[in-house]
């Protein structure tokens, strides 16, 4: 008895080695999609959203080359929407510098330079049930810029377009500026505006679901040490026109704080800090001679 039921025990198992192994395929011959890794839900605990991988493919229609797709629920409507980037590359080199970005039926599109296909949804405030999407570029000269997308009521609309590169920085091993808080709050740096190349931290707020503000600051540091090649006039404040220190060619001085403006501060050897005019990005104003940024310091900062 026992051994009339081992026999068709070991036919079936070979019965199932046989058909299982015949369906088989050598691992040369599987063929996983690409992937490619975006951020996504976190479970609404604000920020850039974790990590997951999300298939891409190649397209030929319309000028675009790839497709980046993934779902999330934007609008907080308990379904989830599907977000694709279409990008087309440029013909003589190998960055991207274009795409379209699709939601469910809805688009938009972005011209620039460098852009990376790696977006990010993140959830600019977690208290307000929405989602955003985040595409950063790196810009002709690492004038880094990042676009975030609403998708609210079937739209989808531009929310803000901010300097710094969220995440991490294509074939680089490094991450840019920009930081979202989860909190209503994105920080990054910016571009100063006046005198030189220089970058301050900044900040934006989500005052509303369709308005990312500026958090505008009386001044931004500059901190850059400079000697004098012309005589140079100061005041006391930017509300005092007072004759405050007349520095010298020669001498050296420390440019401290701007308004991005009109105004910067600059103190001497021995501390003492007053104020000079200035328009037009660098035009030094109420001097003896006229004269730009460059005719006055030595040691600024003017890099592209």
């Amino acid at each position: 008895m026992k051994r009339s039921l081992f026999t068709p025990f070991l036919m079936t198992l070979f019965l199932m080695f046989f058909f299982g192994c015949a369906n088989l395929e050598s691992p040369d011959e599987v063929e996983d999609p690409p992937q490619t890794p975006v951020e996504t839900d976190n479970g609404g605990k604000g920020g850039i959203l974790e990590e997951i991988v999300v298939e891409s493919r190649d397209l030929q229609m319309n000028g675009f080359d790839k497709e980046y797709y993934t779902e999330a629920d934007l609008n907080g409507d308990g379904i989830k929407d599907t977000i694709s980037l279409r990008t087309a590359i440029n013909p003589y080199y190998d960055e991207v510098i274009s795409y379209e970005l699709y939601v469910n039926e809805e688009a938009l599109s972005y011209e620039g330079e460098m852009i990376s296909p790696f977006f990010h949804v993140t959830d600019l405030l977690a208290t307000d049930n929405l989602l955003e999407i985040a595409v950063s570029e790196e810009g002709p000269s690492s004038d880094y810029a990042t676009v975030f997308y609403r998708y609210m009521n079937g739209k989808l609309t531009v929310l803000s377009k901010l300097e710094g590169f969220l995440g991490e920085i294509p074939n680089s091993d490094m991450s840019g500026k920009l930081i979202v808080h989860g909190d209503g709050r994105v920080s990054t740096l910016s571009r100063g505006q006046v005198m030189q190349t220089f970058f301050y931290e900044d900040e934006y707020l989500l005052v509303s679901p369709t308005e990312l503000k500026h958090v505008e600051k009386d001044l931004y540091p500059m901190e850059t040490k400079v000697t004098l090649l012309k005589k140079l006039k100061t005041v006391v404040s930017r509300s005092d026109s007072t004759e405050a220190y007349e520095f010298q060619p020669g001498e050296k001085a420390v440019l401290l704080e701007t308004d991005n403006r009109n105004w910067v501060s600059i103190r001497n050897e021995d501390g003492e800090i007053s104020w000079f005019r200035i328009k037009d990005f660098g035009m030094i104003l109420d001097q003896e001679e006229s004269g730009f940024s460059t005719d006055f310091f030595e040691g600024l900062n003017m890099a592209d």
